[in-house]
């Protein structure tokens, strides 16, 4: 067989094949949808006006909000339009003096109550907007790389996708009285920092010339301490302790909207004009990995509800502003592999990935449905093995709890939900960021290199996705011990990513789309295990809907304390390894776990938590329940002993490798603050002693009754 080489986008539309091998996949939900009630039901922005459609009866009045605004009966905003609701759709002039209501959102209200009816609602059609519409270059191949660093090599490779990060805070130029350029948002000139811009120029414009597709990463980049004329910076956002000084986009006033629109609208502009002579920009990716937002999109402590409804009105208005100027530009939410799960302990630290998409879609649904996309990163489980055919995480199931490589044709099918379709169509999908890593020893490049072939080839039959870019084209010294590249990077030297020696990944990329793939791609079968390219095919079969291994959640009635959601604030001594995880229980259920590894020596670790218990009620009682688990084969067995107030309560010598159930009765206790200790013995050699406390929470339950 050979290898699949996706059609041009424009072609695959055109054809009907915009649904693909996923068509194949029963998804196992329903799809139904509800029938909208009365309010706005569509919003079209014409060059002068925009025209709104409402269901109702009787008198009503049409108010106008800003993105950051919400509606309420007291609150005082401008009234566009009032008259009684007979079908017929509701004009209002687009222009305000020259503030532009685009980008507004705007709320049908019982004119007697002062009453909401139905949700606010922003323009949802915007074809009868004068805009380019000349075809962005989309190759016909799917091969990419992130971080590129000369164009000759990706000549060489074969490159058809590229993407690459611009910080939209240092697009504006605030502090410069007379900047180079300035862009005009509203009437208000806003300085452009030309110097930034002629650097992305540098960047985009030879890979335009040379047939690469460009997508641009857009990121906030935020100081340390705050700034109170920065506009640019969320005031959820904790900047002393953002890891990497990335915050969630700030459209909280009006200062910070009309600087986003600023940087959004000038790179639309001259990333989209005809005359290329900047070279030309395909999309836009708003934002990075949305649901780990602590590290890449700070929004301080946050629910996904709070992360969602703040992240949705930067999307909208990203699509607004590219979609003014070009018909074809595709604005993407970024996610990365967690996908039933969240990516660490801390519930306001991320999420999952599947209720970012859910929440999302709901929400932009009931505001006024837009094509957003979709920017996926389907990393190996383990970052540090590439050999992803071994992710027992990545189940075939709608809400595994990761997804990755290895049940990749579970993303395309989840997408074809009627409920998540826009207009009917599912929303498109580019693999934006994923690698292999490059392990050391003499097997090391053969197992990368079989990583992305089989990656590859499997990717390359999923017509829904329509680019694969590899992350990276060479390693950075400073990426956490990560070998990702095509090509070493020079062990010293002021440049950290300087090519070194090229990998056997280069060769085996290189070959990817060309006529002798399966002669290159040979050598990676007893590497996956495969004796037949057909068995690498994505699956044409069931999908359920549950993976069986994500528990139901404890109602939170019942929980008194939660000892993974308060890691940060136990005594912990002696310790060599303390942190979140998530493991399976004695039930075969996956869990967050708190990580305890013993010190290799005649000491013990302990972690001391202060919890002040509840008074207990009649035919009530206080448990702390939690499984013990030792999750590396290579252990001679783990000691885990809990201590309340320095008495110990609980002995349990765990072998591993499978989970076992615990429960401690601390009714005795109720009404008093305890130190609940949590401490684990080596019970022979420290070696592989992976120790966790699975799911350890304290709960109020009933008297169990004696029959």
């Amino acid at each position: 067989m050979r290898g699949v080489r996706p059609p041009l986008l424009e072609e695959r539309e055109a054809s009907g094949d915009m649904i693909g091998l996923a068509s194949a996949i029963w998804l196992g939900v329903g799809t139904g949808s509800a029938t909208a009630g009365p309010g706005i039901t569509a919003a079209r922005a014409l060059p002068e006006a925009l025209v709104i459609e409402a269901k109702g009866e009787g008198t009503a009045r049409l108010v106008e909000l800003r993105p950051y605004e919400k509606y309420g009966p007291q609150g005082d905003f401008p009234v566009v339009w009032e008259g009684r609701l007979d079908g017929k759709p509701i004009e209002v002039p687009r222009f305000e003096g020259k503030r532009d209501r685009l980008y507004s959102k705007f709320q049908l209200v019982d004119a007697g109550t002062g009453n909401a009816i139905g949700r606010a609602h922003y323009a949802d059609d915007l074809s009868g907007l004068p805009a380019w519409d000349f075809a962005m270059p989309w190759p016909k191949g799917i091969k990419g790389v992130t971080c590129p660093v000369d164009i000759p090599d990706l000549i060489a490779l074969g490159v058809k996708y590229v993407d690459t990060n611009v910080i939209l805070s240092a697009v504006v130029d605030r502090t410069n009285p007379n900047p180079e350029e300035t862009w005009e948002v509203d009437g208000r000139k806003v300085g452009i920092n030309l110097g930034y811009i002629r650097g992305l120029d540098a960047q985009i414009k030879p890979m335009t010339d040379a047939g690469i597709n460009v997508t641009l990463i857009t990121l906030n980049g935020v100081p340390t301490q705050p700034d109170p004329g920065n506009p640019f910076i969320n005031p959820r956002t904790d900047l002393a302790h953002a890891p990497h000084h990335l915050g969630a986009f700030n459209l909280t006033d009006e200062e910070g909207v009309l600087h986003y629109r600023a940087a959004m609208e000038y790179l639309a502009h001259r990333y989209s004009d005809p005359s290329g002579e900047h070279g030309w920009v395909s999309g836009y990716i708003v934002g990075n990995e949305i649901q780990s937002h602590w590290p890449w999109h700070n929004l301080g402590e946050a629910t996904s509800e709070e992360l969602v409804a703040d992240y949705a009105p930067a999307l909208r208005v990203a699509w607004l502003a590219i979609r003014r100027h070009h018909a074809k530009v595709r604005v993407y939410v970024s996610l990365e592999h967690n996908w039933g799960m969240r990516g660490e302990a801390n519930a306001l630290h991320a999420c999952a990935g599947r209720d970012v998409i859910e929440q999302l879609n709901a929400l932009t649904k009931a505001e006024g449905d837009f094509p957003w996309d979709v920017a996926f990163h389907p990393y190996p489980q383990n970052l540090f093995e590439p050999r992803f055919w071994k992710d027992d995480l990545a189940t075939m199931a709608l809400d595994t709890p990761k997804l990755t490589f290895r049940n990749l044709e579970v993303l395309p099918a989840y997408l074809k939900q009627e409920r998540l379709l826009y207009r009917g169509r599912p929303r498109r999908i580019t693999l934006s960021e994923q690698g292999f890593h490059c392990p050391e020893g003499p097997e090391g490049e053969k197992i990368q290199a079989a990583a992305y072939a089989y990656a590859y080839y499997k990717t390359s039959h999923i017509p829904e996705i329509d680019a694969f870019i590899l992350h990276r084209h060479v390693d950075h010294r400073a990426e956490g011990g990560l070998h990702l590249g095509l090509w070493s990077c020079k062990p010293d030297g002021d440049n950290p990513c300087a090519p070194d020696r090229k990998r056997l990944a280069w060769d085996v990329f290189r070959a990817a789309d060309a006529e002798d793939w399966e002669r290159a791609f040979e050598f990676a079968k007893p590497t996956i295990g495969i004796g037949d390219w057909r068995e690498a095919l994505p699956q044409t079969g069931e999908i359920a809907r549950e993976c069986g291994m994500i528990p139901e959640p404890l109602d939170p009635k019942t929980v008194v304390y939660d000892l993974v959601a308060h890691m940060e604030e136990a005594e912990t001594v002696r310790w060599i390894g303390w942190r979140g995880a998530f493991e399976k229980g004695a039930d075969g259920k996956l869990r967050w776990s708190v990580y305890q590894h013993p010190p290799g020596d005649t000491g013990s670790p302990d972690a001391t938590f202060t919890i002040p218990l509840p008074r207990v009620k009649a035919g009530q009682r206080l448990v702390f329940r939690f499984d013990t688990a030792v999750t590396n084969e290579q252990s001679d067995g783990v000691g885990f002993r809990v201590l309340v107030d320095g008495e110990e309560v609980l002995s349990h010598d765990q072998r591993p490798v499978k989970a076992t159930a615990h429960e401690v009765d601390l009714t005795r206790h109720g009404g008093k603050t305890i130190r609940l200790t949590l401490r684990v013995d080596q019970l022979g050699t420290p070696t592989g002693d992976w120790a966790n406390w699975v799911g350890p929470v304290v709960v109020r339950t009933a008297v169990q009754s004696e029959k």
